[in-house]
């Protein structure tokens, strides 16, 4: 199964963006610039653990780190709680998650 990086930021923005409007804020804007800006390190991470470059532990460990970046971008650019930036990037990274592992 192929891998679109472009896809996978897309729905990782919308996600995003719905958890963060049924808790009452809107970071849309935010959300795409943010995830937008790390698409490449996604890519990167992703294209290691498809190439089997990198195992599940690394790809947790480094998935972990891509976890607080975006967290740490949103809770900077917007005033949602953390509790809701925390939910939005796990919905966001589990889809990538899924997207990759279904890719393997």
């Amino acid at each position: 199964m192929s891998f679109d990086i472009n896809s996978v930021v897309a729905d990782m923005t919308a996600a995003v963006t719905n958890i963060a409007k049924e808790e009452g804020g809107d970071v849309s804007d935010s959300a795409k610039r943010i995830l937008d800006a790390e698409k490449e390190s996604l890519k990167e991470l992703s294209e290691a653990r498809l190439k089997g470059e990198i195992d599940d532990t690394i790809f947790e460990r480094e998935l972990e780190r891509e976890k607080k970046v975006v967290e740490a971008e949103l809770l900077t650019i917007t005033i949602m709680t953390k509790a809701m930036a925390q939910k939005a990037v796990n919905a966001a990274l589990d889809i990538f998650v899924k997207a990759v592992k279904i890719a393997i």
